[in-house]
């Protein structure tokens, strides 16, 4: 099971950092997006649902993937259902068998993607994954108090963004 929603690579890009930067800046990140998680759960729990932690696994993809394909195979699809909904690196799909580290009737999947890429299990993982890296962002751009020229808080403006789709998706419960 994931620890956290999204990536230091999610957080690091919506804020402009290289890959230089955001090693410097792990740490730093890592709490951040350990602080949206918090946010995230505690928001599912207050609307009386199961924090959407309990739903997402995560693994690799074992090889390349085209536009269409029907099988994926993962590096280790061991904690995948057999049959469900996930995302690879954002791109909705389903699937409805699984044999061994394969994912098998799969539909959806909407553009081609490269070995190493991550593929999530869970109805709401890309969702939340996207809600965390806004708010993990907002929250390292308002400790660092960084300004936009015209004066707003960027940070500002990604946390409230993450709070509002987060707070509409744990009303609904679904995405």
């Amino acid at each position: 099971m994931s620890n956290y929603y999204c990536s230091l690579a999610d957080v690091g890009s919506r804020i402009g950092l290289d890959s230089a930067q955001r090693t410097r800046a792990q740490s730093r990140l890592d709490n951040c997006i350990r602080r949206a998680a918090i946010f995230i759960d505690q928001t599912f729990l207050d609307y009386g649902r199961d924090e959407p932690s309990r739903g997402v696994y995560e693994s690799t993809l074992n090889g390349a993937v085209a536009v269409g394909a029907t099988t994926i195979t993962l590096a280790d699809a061991s904690s995948f259902a057999t049959a469900g909904s996930g995302n690879i690196n954002g791109d909705s799909f389903s699937w409805t068998g699984k044999s061994s580290n394969d994912l098998t009737g799969c539909t959806g999947i909407s553009f081609s993607h490269s070995t190493g890429k991550t593929v999530q299990q869970g109805e709401l993982a890309h969702v939340v994954r996207e809600i965390c890296a806004d708010m993990a962002s907002g929250f390292y751009l308002m400790d660092e108090a960084t300004m936009q020229q015209n004066g707003d808080l960027r940070g500002s403006d990604f946390f409230e963004r993450g709070k509002h789709c987060l707070i509409v998706l744990a009303h609904l419960g679904k995405a």
